[in-house]
């Protein structure tokens, strides 16, 4: 049998507020290293291996000696070895890639965290989306608190054990999974000084509890940190921090039900989720493609694809997007997903474009 050739087209919008993703990339994250996959290639000698931090890009260890986790450790030749250092902690996948953090959250001597400066710093009365992923490390924690997040500051900060710098964005919630990885988020109106990101907890009293005893001392609290993610917001009328950190991030393809091209409920509820975050952030521009395998013929698949992908500009319109703005561009061929799945062509693919 013959199997029709598949179509797509696409759909490319240059806006200032415009949509969503498949090969997603978000508004510009003012962080540098945000999941810690880049590494240091010249460092191939460090003196201690509980000092490895120095072997990461782009951050450095604001206090005591927060750890990183990355294959590339393997590569560093250390003087002091500590046997099974690194798997004490825990053996958490990252949550992406292959790198994460580590730091002890206590108050005192004990206290732990990271510094990076910004990519560009933060412009006075905006405000900025913040998130950051925490998991326990179940290894060497005895208890889990809350008093973990981010302080932004306009050089890097000088921490003591005596310090009490007051977190900027806090968990609002205790932070016990050790399995999985938690958001700690919110959002942060900025002074216009910032240049600088420090993670961890900077006080002398963490909020926590014990693992063990309901009416016991929190004890260590080791945390694996990872994505960590800093945007300028656009829109901040009638703003509710906690609607903004529920919003949907990891965006997916829009499926298509075969031979059906309009924008139903269930597409447009995918749509609303991706049209909040354009309209939150500040995006340059945006490619949607439509994909079609199930119409007949090639000529049929063609119409089909161009169908889906002016509904979804036509969507884009009813909510409000210039249509002079918008332009329907024929994607080439090799520029599509390849698969072995039929159905996985019946689909719109949105991709933002970030500003440079």
């Amino acid at each position: 049998m013959t199997v029709p050739k598949p179509s797509f087209y696409t759909v490319f919008c240059t806006v200032l507020l415009c949509v969503f993703t498949i090969a997603f990339t978000h508004a510009q994250n003012l962080i540098p290293n945000p999941g810690f996959e880049s590494t240091k290639p010249s460092v191939t000698k460090l003196t201690h291996e509980m000092q490895n931090f120095g072997k990461i890009k782009d951050w450095s260890a604001l206090v005591n000696s927060p750890d990183i986790f990355h294959p590339e450790t393997a590569r560093v030749n250390f003087k002091h070895k500590a046997n099974n250092f690194l798997p004490q902690f825990g053996r958490q996948e990252p949550r992406t890639g292959e790198g994460k953090v580590g730091m002890y959250i206590s108050g005192g001597i004990y206290k732990e965290g990271i510094v990076a400066k910004l990519d560009q710093p933060l412009k006075a009365g905006r405000f900025y989306y913040y998130h950051m992923y925490v998991s326990l490390a179940e290894g060497v924690s005895k208890g889990c608190t809350s008093s973990i997040g981010s302080y932004f500051s306009s050089r890097k900060p000088r921490i003591t054990p005596t310090s009490k710098l007051k977190l900027h964005v806090e968990s609002t919630e205790m932070l016990c999974d050790y399995q999985g990885w938690t958001k700690v988020c919110g959002v942060y109106k900025a002074k216009g000084t910032e240049n600088y990101i420090s993670l961890g907890y900077f006080g002398n009293n963490p909020k926590g509890r014990s693992l063990k005893s309901a009416s016991g001392d929190m004890g260590n609290a080791y945390y694996f940190v990872d994505d960590v993610m800093l945007l300028e917001m656009q829109v901040t009328q009638n703003l509710i921090p906690q609607d903004v950190c529920s919003m949907v991030l990891d965006f997916k393809d829009i499926e298509f039900l075969n031979g059906e091209s309009e924008t139903d409920s269930v597409v447009e509820k995918e749509l609303d989720t991706y049209i909040q975050y354009v309209k939150l952030f500040k995006v340059d521009a945006i490619k949607v493609s439509g994909f079609a395998n199930d119409a007949g013929s090639e000529f049929e698949n063609e119409i089909m694809a161009s169908t889906r992908a002016l509904n979804v500009k036509k969507y884009f319109i009813d909510k409000g997007i210039d249509e002079s703005l918008i332009e329907i561009v024929t994607a080439e061929e090799e520029d599509a997903m390849q698969t072995a799945d039929p159905e996985a062509y019946n689909r719109v693919e949105v991709e933002i474009v970030a500003p440079k």
